[in-house]
């Protein structure tokens, strides 16, 4: 017999439903009532369980490019159900104390597994998907439309009939990916920021708990070792090389200067990648002008080291294709401010300045990291540090956002880069 109040779940756990407590919960026993309870309080014309429901969220999740966070947010969002099951909307909406209920041992099972600091924006990103997904399933599974019109998805949820043990299974092998991706001393997701500096990379990274730390690198394996977990990684380097005249075209560099009025010369050509290669500098300028009919100026010269440093980093490691990211500090401060470039220069005091108290808008450690920065570094690294930590704030808020590209529908060069630049929607 179970004590007063309480209930035995399928791990045998005497389980309070009315006061939680996190030790008590377990993700076994979330797996197995929820893989058991279907969808449309079971009138959905095949059985469809919960769990496969909250599966199918989580990897619409990940398709929409969100945090291993929000995907586990996703994955666990009626983990209450498995505790007091669910009752349809109609007659929940009458039941104000079912819903504190509800909502009081949601949070516990959020907060047993890092997610008690959930953001009014991952909530609204988790709530559009639970809402999607449902229309969807009255569409593929009820064959009615209650939305008004056909409901488009990133990914492909698989709505099939499924055993109820393999849902189990999958649901569980999911949250432990998920929770081996967030660390111990952090659960949010994580954004770096990476610049080229003198003395190597520049980086500055960020946490969605507003914890953040910098460290200039000597080279781009040893940064991408140490923050091989992190959610969203954005650099200021060309990424996606030409090669003739057509790649060129296909770059973002042109559209960039167009959305970068009185700041185009912050945007230098991109060398052709046989170019990159070639030590020689008048034998590189004579390369590009013959391949792409252009000559490059000192500045695009001086970075051939450092894009050649990234094009071989992500050519012997292509599982980062597609996470290392190509971004612009110049284009990011302009999204942050309404669209509107800096005309400053960052290299005077007043530009720097002006740059620092945008970037304090979003995030609101930005002076006391300068000083940190300042205290650690010489001066000249202030303006690459500045660089990265504007591209750790677009990450962070293209995590809460969503993304973008220039180009809309970006091409890849012929070695399956994508030649892009990533921004975030503000």
């Amino acid at each position: 017999m179970t004590r007063k109040g309480a209930i035995l779940t399928y791990t045998n756990t005497v389980f309070y439903p009315l006061e939680p407590r996190m030790e008590d919960v377990k993700i076994e026993d979330i797996a197995h009532a929820l893989s058991q309870m279907c969808r449309a309080n079971g009138h959905f014309k095949t059985f469809y369980s919960v769990a496969q429901h909250s599966i199918n969220c989580a990897q619409e999740a990940r398709e929409r490019k969100l945090s291993a966070r929000i995907q586990l947010a996703c994955l666990l969002h009626d983990g209450s159900e498995a505790y007091i099951a669910d009752i349809t909307r109609p007659v929940k909406g009458y039941l104000d104390e079912y819903r504190k209920i509800e909502a009081t041992l949601q949070q516990v099972i959020f907060a047993k597994y890092g997610l008690a600091d959930l953001t009014e924006q991952e909530l609204r990103q988790l709530a559009d998907i639970d809402t999607d997904l449902l229309y969807y399933e009255f569409e593929h599974l009820h064959q009615q439309n209650i939305r008004g019109n056909i409901t488009e998805l990133c990914s492909q949820p698989d709505i099939a009939e499924k055993n109820m043990t393999a849902v189990e299974s999958e649901f569980i092998q999911m949250a432990s990916l998920f929770m081996n991706k967030l660390t111990p001393q952090e659960t949010g997701y994580k954004c770096v920021g990476i610049d080229s500096c003198k003395k190597g990379w520049a980086a500055f990274w960020q946490y969605s708990s507003g914890r953040y730390d910098f460290r200039i690198y000597n080279d781009i394996s040893a940064l991408m070792q140490e923050h091989n977990e992190a959610d969203c990684l954005l650099i200021d380097i060309p990424i996606g090389l030409p090669e003739t005249r057509q790649d060129e075209l296909a770059r973002p560099d042109q559209e960039l200067r167009k959305r970068l009025p009185g700041k185009t010369a912050s945007v230098f050509n991109t060398p052709c990648r046989q170019a990159v290669y070639i030590q020689d500098k008048q034998a590189a300028k004579a390369r590009n002008l013959e391949l792409l009919n252009k000559s490059l100026s000192e500045q695009s010269l001086g970075f051939s080291r450092k894009i050649r440093e990234i094009d071989e980093f992500l050519l012997a490691n292509p599982q980062y294709i597609g996470r290392l990211r190509e971004s612009h500090p110049e284009y990011g401060f302009a999204v942050l401010n309404q669209g509107k470039p800096l005309l400053s220069k960052k290299s005077e005091v007043s530009g720097l300045d002006e740059r620092i108290m945008l970037l304090t808008r979003y995030f609101t450690h930005t002076e006391q990291a300068i000083h940190e920065i300042t205290s650690q570094y010489s001066k000249q690294v202030i303006n690459d540090f500045v660089d990265a930590m504007v591209l750790s704030v677009i990450g962070c808020t293209g995590m809460q956002n969503g993304f973008e590209t220039i180009p809309k529908e970006p091409q890849k060069d012929c070695k399956g880069l994508p030649m892009e630049i990533v921004y975030s929607k503000v």
